[in-house]
This record gives structure tokens, sequence and C-alpha cells, in this order.
């Protein structure tokens, strides 16, 4: 059986308490992934690209989020949301892979006709 691949889009910013369990499950969501044999990416759009800044130094989660970079499974950051959302200046410190594939945003629909399966939170 051939391999799923699966694209995890978090779009939810840093301003609510909700949104920090969205961020949680997406990095639990993407560990469970690889452990079952998937082929998982992590992409942060939107407020998520917030996230993408705060994780690497973030007591609460960057371990875990170590361990999917370390597992090439964060993909990177939209490029044109970093500049909205006022990042783009820590993403480039931290040697962030930028997604510019569509007008400056990651090309959702490409992933979908190659077969992705997509999750956003």
């Amino acid at each position: 059986m051939e391999s799923t691949s699966l694209t995890i889009v978090l779009l939810a910013d840093r301003s609510t308490h909700e949104n920090m369990g969205r961020v949680m499950h997406a990095l639990l969501y993407a560990k469970q992934a690889v452990a079952a044999g998937l082929n998982v990416e992590l992409i942060f759009d939107g407020g998520g690209v917030e996230w993408a800044a705060d994780l690497p130094n973030n007591e609460n989660f960057k371990d875990m989020y170590a361990e999917l970079v370390e597992r090439n499974v964060v993909a990177g950051a939209c490029t044109f949301c970093a500049g909205a959302f006022g990042v783009a200046d820590e993403l480039e410190k931290l040697g962030a892979n930028m997604l510019d594939e569509s007008s400056g945003h990651p090309d959702i629909g490409k992933r979908i006709a190659a077969g992705h399966k997509v999750l956003t939170l």
C-alpha cells in the first residue's frame, strides 16, 4: 500500500488560549502521523506564522517542535503572511524556510493535486 501524504496547515495566531490548543494539536497530530508511517509536512500560514517565530524557544512546545524539525516535517512558513503578521525578520533570523509558491503563499492546490490530505487548524 502506498504511503499517505498529510499536510497540516496551522492558521491559528497566538491571540487566544484556544489557539494554544490548536498549535499543540498540530504538533501532536504531526508526530502521530509520522509514527503511523505517513509522509507529513507542517505549514505555518495566516496567523500561524506567529507560532513559527515562537516555537523554537517556547517552553511548552520547543521539544516537540525540535523533534519535528529534526524529522524534516516542518515545511516552512508563508512568506506573505510572515510580512503581514510582522514576523518576517524573526523568521529570517531563525533560518525558517519561507514558502513562496503561489503569489507569496504555499500552494495547497498543488499538494491536493499530488494526493495530500490536508488538515487545517
